[in-house]
């Protein structure tokens, strides 16, 4: 078995309408494909994701004994000059939404540049993924019902194999409904953050890893899903098994209380340092002449840095200020900019970008 993904445009033809009319089934122009091979669809711009997952059926099938194709062919001319090629039979396997497996998706996995031609894919990760999208990547659509399922859906217009978006929505409001849209590690509600359009957004993820129960497994929403933020998310399958919820609630916790700590430290030493401990100092920011520097220099915008201001304070008042050395002037010059245009963190090479643009 090998597995392909190959580029369909619809302005060229519209393979979704003939997958629908000739329930399920397509016929390929190729002869590279073999039975039991399966074949990934990746519908090229706009969508630019895989919406279709086939398997070989059939092949060296002649022009004559082909579904009928042309009404499907928006390009009359390419049509007619490959009617004399052979021919793939392919069945629907599965039908994805556009999020699961997106260009963006599979870059990620490991596949390298854009989709032009068809492509056999060797990459044993890059397989896995692809054939189990929702069970790698839990989107916010993307809760996975361990069972197989074989139905029809309303305004389907063919019977499919499985149908995991339309299972997936169904649980994932569930989830949302009993758990709510706060992430259960962090806490974060995008609604709080973001507003209306941060509504009901959230991450849903399982609590016990789909690939480690049975097919006739019954999934339980209040034991098995939890509602989590994307951060959260990927960081919760940072290893394998993934993260239990309190494990990352741990490192969470452990983490805020390390940075807390750092920063309460760097201000305090801040604080020792900002302290005039010499007349000198105490002098220097009290010095109109200094301060009338340092604002003019930043009136000139392009190129000037707290570097370049050191620079013109060490020229200007060397013989007034002759114990200050280098150290001295950029830590007074960094932290009266800083102030003067309220940005902490402004770097010592930023203030052109910062009075550019702040």
């Amino acid at each position: 078995m090998k597995y392909w993904i190959v580029p369909s445009n619809d302005r060229t033809f519209r393979i979704g309408e003939a997958i629908a009319a000739q329930d399920g089934m397509v016929d390929w122009r190729t002869d590279r494909f073999s039975k039991g091979d399966v074949v990934f669809i990746y519908k090229t711009k706009p969508e630019q994701c895989v919406r279709y997952k086939m398997e070989v059926v059939k092949t060296k099938i002649m022009y004559d004994n082909i579904f009928e194709q042309e009404p499907y062919w928006t390009d009359k001319d390419q049509y007619y000059s490959g009617i004399v090629t052979m021919y793939a039979r392919m069945k629907l396997l599965e039908e994805y939404n556009s999020d699961s497996l997106s260009l963006l998706q599979l870059h990620e996995h490991g596949y390298l540049g854009d989709v032009r031609s068809v492509r056999e894919i060797k990459d044993n990760d890059l397989i896995n993924f692809m054939l189990c999208p929702y069970q790698s990547n839990d989107d916010v659509y993307d809760v996975d019902y361990p069972e197989d399922d074989e139905s029809y859906y309303e305004g389907a217009l063919m019977k499919v194999n499985v149908n995991k978006y339309e299972r997936n929505q169904k649980a994932r409001r569930e989830c949302v409904e009993k758990k709510g849209a706060q992430c259960m590690v962090c806490g974060r509600d995008f609604e709080k953050t973001y507003g209306e359009i941060g509504k009901g957004f959230i991450h849903i993820h399982h609590l016990v890893p789909i690939s480690t129960i049975g097919k006739e497994y019954q999934l339980d929403i209040e034991k098995d899903l939890a509602p989590v933020c994307p951060n959260c998310h990927y960081m919760l399958h940072r290893k394998n098994p993934p993260y239990t919820i309190e494990e990352m609630k741990e490192i969470l916790e452990n983490q805020n209380a390390a940075i807390g700590k750092d920063s309460k430290q760097r201000k305090k030493s801040s604080t020792i340092w900002l302290k005039p401990e010499t007349n000198m100092l105490r002098e220097i920011n009290k010095d109109v002449d200094v301060r009338k520097l340092i604002h003019n220099m930043m009136g000139l915008y392009e190129g000037t840095t707290i570097l370049s201001i050191v620079t013109e304070c060490k020229k200007e008042f060397q013989l007034r200020y002759s114990s200050m050395n280098d150290k001295d002037w950029l830590h007074l010059i960094r932290d009266y900019v800083r102030k003067v245009t309220d940005q902490p963190n402004l770097q010592d090479e930023e203030i052109f970008r910062y009075m550019m643009t702040g």
